[in-house]
Parts: structure tokens; C-alpha cells; sequence
């Protein structure tokens, strides 16, 4: 990791420490979407291949919390996250979330 993925992983957390103190949330980005292979522990995921595996069980719905930006021709699939509406659907009752 170099300093400035470090100083936005601090500053996104601080965000979200002082928001749910003062019972404000920050303004939604939806234009935040990070490779895959960035986002599994901002989300809590113990690996990279525990996240993995559930993106391909379809817990998270393409178009809206992942993306396959993958170059055309391309066989495996480059996924990049929205943290924001990953985090939201992770919140989720299991329950109200439906399988793809």
C-alpha cells in the first residue's frame, strides 16, 4: 500500500466514525468503484478469496454493487466494487436479500 491508499482508507473511516456518532451520514459518492483486489477488506472479508467467492454466489448484483471491467476478449474477469452500495447490501437482512 502506498501513503495516499493509506490516507484515504483513514480518512474513510474517520467519515464514517464521526457520521454515525453525530447521527449524520456523509454524502453518498457513487462513483467510488475500486478493483477487487482493494476492497475486500475495507468490506470485511478475511481474504481476497473468501470475497471471491462471493461474488460468484451472486451476493452481490452486477451493474449496481460490481462491475466486469474486463478488456474485450479478455477471459477473466477484471471486478471492480462500489463500497458504498456493497457495504449497504452486506447491512441487509439475509433475509430481504434475494440470490441472483
Amino acid at each position: 500500500m502506498n501513503q495516499d491508499e493509506i490516507k484515504a482508507m483513514i480518512l474513510e473511516t474517520i467519515l464514517e466514525l464521526v457520521s454515525s456518532a453525530v447521527g449524520v451520514n456523509h454524502p453518498e459518492r457513487s462513483d467510488e468503484w475500486v478493483d477487487a483486489q482493494k476492497a475486500w477488506r475495507p468490506l470485511g472479508y478475511p481474504s481476497y478469496n473468501a470475497f471471491y467467492k462471493a461474488i460468484q454466489s451472486g451476493l452481490f448484483r452486477e451493474g449496481k454493487e460490481i462491475r466486469d471491467r474486463r478488456k474485450p476478449g479478455a477471459r477473466l474477469a477484471r471486478w471492480q466494487v462500489d463500497l458504498i452500495a456493497a457495504r449497504k447490501r452486506l447491512c441487509q437482512d439475509a433475509s430481504k436479500r434475494r440470490g441472483v
